[in-house]
């Protein structure tokens, strides 16, 4: 381990644009008043979390130092947000496949649209695959988190949803897909405009799709951020229980416990390192990127009172019916068992299948729209809980931080404070990360696209 990363080195060498004041004994991390040894953790350019064993060193300073160690952080690419839609629509392999099966059929013989159309179709189904398998891996690195531990409960309930959401966009790809089969026998008197409609709706389903698994990864990311700074917390207290246990004060069961502690928390470290790693290159490949190209997550963007403000439940369902890509289906459904001639048996119960369906695709569309809205205002709520809880806590690292300086409380305890301190900031960001993500369903649902799960 080098020494800027080592938290028993003697002295860690400051930022050379930052200043600092050292005795001795202590280096001071700059414009914090903290000496170097306690636990934290920084987000480089590279997506890699490293510990720096200091809570208060800023974002800004932590990267600009590692950048020193290492010159190959600052040529580091980010990936934002705002990328994800562009990139998917003008790179994903299935959206690019789709387009020009769209232009074969719009342009060649019916028999050439069909080989065209049968190529769409595995791609598409390779595209579902590559759905899956990042569903997979967002599923296994759940079952590493112990929902009893602090802040394990958060995270598999945020982990759950994106799952949720992931195969809700496989289901409505998988239906999609089984209705594209359904119309290669129908090309001789196809309309265009069907097939526009649904590759709009399945190019509108991986853009959502990818937004999701990149939200996806930004819990995973901030729930390792936070396993690493807890992980800092169970090290010191090891180091402690070592110490106690040579002077005689703690029996070796003791020991072992704490030994068994630091060794489970350093084990879901490594899981979510992997879970992260591959959820990253699972991402690359929704964007049409070589898997092995390294990035970083840049943050969400913020979710204001003023645009929560503009959300109007009946006004804004009405625009997403009109838009739904099912609803249109099930109507377009009702006019073929209409056109049926007269004569041809069962032409009336085709008619009134046709018309269940297209209720049940308006009352379905209608019910998930709502539980969209109210899932935004939930998570809104949320977000202020977490926010008063930060409150709470930074009045209590506060406190004791004024008890350290006095003496009246251990290194240690007041380190636990400013573990807590960092988890209850991680509890606030991953509430903003849960309202962005209901934001961001409850917008596209506007625009008539939906999974099949609806509000979460």
């Amino acid at each position: 381990m080098p020494a800027w990363l080592d938290p028993n080195a003697g002295a860690v060498t400051a930022p050379s644009s930052t200043s600092s004041t050292a005795t001795t004994t202590q280096t001071y991390i700059p414009s914090t008043g903290q000496a170097a040894g306690t636990p934290g953790t920084v987000t480089t350019n590279t997506g890699d979390v490293y510990p720096t064993y200091w809570l208060g060193f800023s974002a800004e300073e932590a990267t600009f130092y590692l950048q020193q160690q290492d010159p190959e952080i600052a040529n580091a690419e980010m990936l934002s947000y705002d990328q994800i839609e562009p990139l998917v629509r003008t790179q994903n392999k299935t959206v690019l496949a789709n387009r020009e099966t769209l232009a074969g059929i719009e342009a060649v013989d019916i028999d050439e649209a069909i080989d065209d159309m049968e190529d769409a179709i595995d791609s598409m189904k390779q595209g579902i695959s590559a759905m899956q398998q990042l569903a997979s891996s967002v599923s296994t690195s759940l079952t590493t988190v112990d929902p009893t531990v602090q802040n394990g409960a958060a995270t598999v309930t945020i982990g759950s949803a994106t799952v949720a959401l992931l195969q809700g966009n496989i289901t409505q790809m998988e239906t999609q897909l089984a209705q594209l089969e359904d119309q290669l026998d129908e090309l001789e008197d196809t309309d265009y405009e069907p097939y526009e409609k649904q590759f709009e709706s399945i190019e509108n389903q991986l853009v959502m799709a990818a937004q999701a698994a990149y939200i996806g990864l930004m819990t995973i990311q901030q729930n390792y951020i936070v396993t690493v700074q807890q992980s800092d917390l169970t090290n010191v207290t090891y180091n402690e229980m070592q110490t106690r246990f040579q002077l005689g004060q703690i029996s070796q069961q003791q020991l072992d416990q704490a030994r068994l502690a630091k060794t489970q928390t350093d084990s879901a470290i490594q899981s979510l390192y992997l879970t992260l790693r591959n959820a990253k290159e699972d991402l690359s490949l929704m964007l049409g990127r070589d898997p092995a190209r390294s990035y970083m997550l840049d943050t969400l963007p913020a979710v204001t009172p003023d645009m929560l403000a503009l959300l109007d439940l009946d006004t804004d369902m009405a625009r997403g019916q009109e838009q739904s890509y099912d609803i249109y289906a099930a109507e377009q459904a009702v006019e073929e068992a209409e056109d049926l001639d007269r004569d041809t048996d069962g032409r009336d119960e085709q008619i009134r299948a046709a018309e269940y369906q297209l209720e049940s695709a308006e009352e379905s569309f209608q019910q998930n729209f709502t539980k969209l809205f109210r899932a935004v205002s939930e998570n809104n709520r949320l977000l202020s809980v977490a926010r008063e809880a930060l409150d709470y806590q930074n009045e209590v690292t506060e406190t004791q931080k004024l008890k350290y300086d006095l003496g009246t409380i251990s290194r240690n305890a007041y380190i636990e404070a400013q573990v807590n301190q960092a988890v209850a900031e991680s509890n606030v960001k991953l509430a903003q990360i849960d309202l962005f993500s209901a934001y961001m369903q409850y917008q596209w649902a506007c625009q008539g696209v939906m999974g099949s799960t609806g509000g979460m």
